[in-house]
């Protein structure tokens, strides 16, 4: 790594991994932990700094569901079977649809706005995404942090297999994504 791309994360890292962990959470909240596991950044500050910033993103998206989910939701045509099953499982176990909404795959923004648009109270809500987002910060930054420590402690030739087959995973994903929608239309 260039000397001047470590000084830009160590001097930036955790203002980036905060803002980062707002708007592309479970991405820079990995490889912020890749960074910690590699002594760039500070562990335990990336844990606070990544779940700070889904903490903060997920009020923000809570209110604006609070002030405008009403007239926002309707107009969500996509993802109307997902919020009609956010609402549904909203009624039946509230507090662990805001702890848990954000490890929801495809409901990371949409989630927090669907429960501000529903009855959950907002001081309730702070208080369950305080503990859903320090979950999620400290899984996720350890998870990068670990899978960092293992690949670097396998053999060159094995961590390089590794990469690829993982390279290969994410293109697979994406394709059949691409291919699920295309089949939508």
């Amino acid at each position: 790594m260039s000397e001047a791309l470590s000084h830009w994360i160590i001097e930036y890292g955790y203002l980036a991994v905060f803002l980062g962990s707002m708007i592309e959470g479970e991405t820079v909240a990995f490889l912020s932990g890749i960074a910690a596991h590699n002594q760039l950044l500070s562990y335990p500050k990336v844990v606070i700094a990544a779940s700070l910033g889904g903490i903060v993103s997920d009020n923000i998206l809570f209110f604006i569901g609070r002030y405008f989910g009403a007239q926002i939701l309707p107009k969500l045509h996509t993802q109307k079977d997902k919020i009609a099953y956010v609402q549904k499982y909203i009624q039946q176990n509230e507090d662990w649809v805001v702890i848990g909404i954000r490890f929801a795959y495809g409901l990371r923004t949409i989630g927090p706005i669907i429960i501000g648009a529903s009855d959950v109270r907002p001081f309730k809500f702070f208080i369950l995404n305080l503990i859903g987002g320090s979950i999620w910060g400290t899984v996720i930054v350890s998870v990068g942090y670990f899978i960092s420590r293992l690949v670097l402690s396998l053999p060159v030739h094995f961590s390089i297999s590794i990469l690829i087959a993982a390279g290969i995973l994410l293109l697979l994903v994406f394709w059949r994504k691409y291919l699920l929608k295309k089949m939508r239309k």
